[in-house]
C-alpha cells in the first residue's frame, strides 16, 4: 500500500513547545518535507475533530503535530490522545 494514501494511527502523549500543544510521533516515524519551513501537509483526525494542518520536524529531530485548543476539547498535556492522519500533498500544490 502506498504511503501516500495510508491512514497513520498513533497513540501519544501530549506535550507543550512554547505556548503550543503538540503530538510528538514515534521517533520511529520519519518524513521528507515537502513544502517551506519543513512542512508537510495532512488530514488529521482526534477526539471526533479533523483539520487540515502540517507535520514539520524540529531541529531535536522529533517529529510533531500542533494540536489546537478547540480539537483538543479540554484535553491538555501530558495527557495521551490516538490521532491519525494522511498525506494531503494536493493543499500546498
Amino acid at each position: 500500500m502506498s504511503t501516500e494514501n495510508k491512514i497513520h494511527k498513533f497513540k501519544v502523549k501530549l506535550q507543550k513547545l512554547q505556548s503550543w500543544t503538540i503530538a510528538p510521533l514515534p521517533k520511529s516515524f520519519k518524513i521528507q518535507a515537502v513544502h517551506a519551513f519543513g512542512r508537510t501537509p495532512i488530514i488529521a483526525t482526534t477526539n471526533e475533530n479533523t483539520w487540515s494542518t502540517s507535520l514539520w520536524t524540529e531541529k531535536s529531530g522529533i517529529t510533531m503535530i500542533a494540536i489546537p485548543k478547540k480539537v483538543r476539547a479540554g484535553i491538555e498535556a501530558p495527557s495521551f490522545i490516538d490521532i491519525s492522519f494522511v498525506y494531503d500533498y494536493d493543499r500546498f500544490g
